[in-house]
């Protein structure tokens, strides 16, 4: 079950056996996602309970732009970080910094909604998801 408040209009979840976007999310909790009828998209709602987060796998990282990178100077040479090539950005000092290699180190964040708004806060853009 995922909150309506963990949303963003453009985030992936499970309703049921589909994956869907969500359109919109009302006052009341009520989640808008994206259906499909006799092969149009259409809109309908569902409730908080209805809605499952969608598991990170490594398939899905990449299909998202992430590219699994070697941890370089690292006593955690046994961890897995991923990188995105739009997640740069700059430290107040002017120095570069790719928050992509810090990924791993993100234990809380295992669904793809949950990378979708990371990466929007990051780059304020939208994460392409090709699911």
């Amino acid at each position: 079950m995922i909150k309506a408040n963990e949303l963003r209009i453009g985030n992936r979840i499970r309703v049921y056996s589909d994956i869907v976007e969500v359109t919109d999310i009302a006052d009341d909790g009520i989640i808008g996602t994206t259906a499909y009828f006799d092969g149009q998209m259409g809109c309908c709602g569902c409730t908080d309970s209805m809605a499952e987060p969608i598991p990170l796998t490594p398939e899905i990282l990449e299909k998202c732009g992430f590219e699994q990178k070697e941890v370089v100077n690292s006593d955690q040479d046994d961890r897995t970080f991923w990188a995105h090539p739009k997640m740069n950005y700059y430290t107040y000092d002017g120095k570069k910094f790719d928050a992509g290699y810090g990924f791993g180190d993100l234990d809380h964040v295992k669904y793809v909604h949950q990378v979708q708004n990371l990466f929007f806060a990051l780059t304020g853009e939208e994460l392409e998801v090709k699911l």
